[in-house]
């Protein structure tokens, strides 16, 4: 099978031909190549919102910061988002707010088409595809997962830069803010809470979640007992050593089982998996939802 990639990367890495492309330029290309040509030479000449000068154009393939550019670009500034915001298991924006964008699976071929000004993905890039977003003249931007609140502040004044935004970036910044002042508990006193994830595992210390545990009046039951990211609790260590709330983030098969019935003054709740690793304005729901667990087991 021929390498599309290969056929087209050359042609679009030398986009600015002086008097025009050289004479037969276009022989030898596989059909799908030269529709993959055909397909961004259409997006080029399509009627475009006109950007500012000083606005990049963006493409992200990342589902946290397909959410924070949504909220931190002007009209016309991102092309398209990633794929798993198009997914109710994995997005993390509203169905609403995500069916404005365009979505991609991220392939060169289709950035190619988009010929965005920058392309943001997560950190685990690979090299290849790095080396070519270079050659094709496309910035790459990378967003780590966030940590904590504060992590999550940087991003979103790191991408409201980029996309020449900063005032759009504050403001999420506060209504974050203002969503986790609501969401403080009164009393001082912090709930032991397990987040359980399907298999057992919990989430370390170092994470999102469990700073916003904390600032919503819990404790990370598992980091107190010495487990880290993604360590596994088994049902028989809870039994023994119960916490005072159950957070089941997906289908955990050991909330139905009978032997949690017996267990005195332990809560159970539903959190949605999708409220544990991105930031931005993920963080204005998922300090909604641990506010109300919180009222509830008070």
């Amino acid at each position: 099978m021929r390498n599309i990639t290969a056929e087209v990367l050359p042609i679009f890495a030398q986009r600015k031909w002086g008097g025009g492309p050289p004479e037969g330029w276009w022989r030898g290309l596989s059909l799908a190549a030269a529709t993959t040509l055909a397909a961004a030479t259409l997006a080029a000449c399509t009627p475009q919102v006109v950007i500012p000068h000083h606005a990049r154009t963006i493409v992200s393939l990342n589902p946290c910061s397909d959410a924070i550019l949504a909220e931190v670009t002007g009209p016309g500034q991102l092309l398209a988002i990633s794929h798993y915001s198009a997914d109710p298991r994995s997005r993390s924006m509203d169905a609403a707010t995500a069916g404005r964008y365009p979505a991609t699976r991220g392939t060169l071929e289709e950035i190619i088409a988009l010929r965005p000004d920058v392309v943001v993905d997560g950190t685990f890039v690979a090299p290849a595809t790095a080396a070519a977003y270079r050659r094709l003249g496309f910035a790459l931007e990378t967003l780590p997962i966030a940590a904590t609140v504060e992590d999550s502040h940087a991003q979103i004044r790191r991408l409201a830069a980029l996309a020449g935004h900063p005032e759009r970036g504050e403001a999420l910044i506060r209504r974050i803010d203002s969503a986790l002042a609501q969401a403080a508990p009164e009393s001082a006193t912090k709930i032991p809470a397990l987040v359980w994830e399907p298999g057992g595992i919990v989430p370390g210390d170092r994470t999102l979640i469990a700073d916003l545990l904390r600032r919503t009046g819990f404790a990370n039951f598992a980091a107190a007992r010495g487990l880290r990211q993604a360590d596994q609790l088994p049902l028989e260590h809870v039994l023994a050593d119960p916490p005072r709330a159950i957070l089941a983030a997906g289908e955990t098969r050991a909330l139905t089982h009978p032997a949690l019935a017996s267990l005195r003054n332990v809560a159970t709740a539903r959190l949605d998996p999708a409220l544990l690793y991105c930031a931005g304005p993920t963080i204005i729901r998922a300090a909604a939802r641990l506010a109300d667990v919180r009222r509830r087991i008070s």
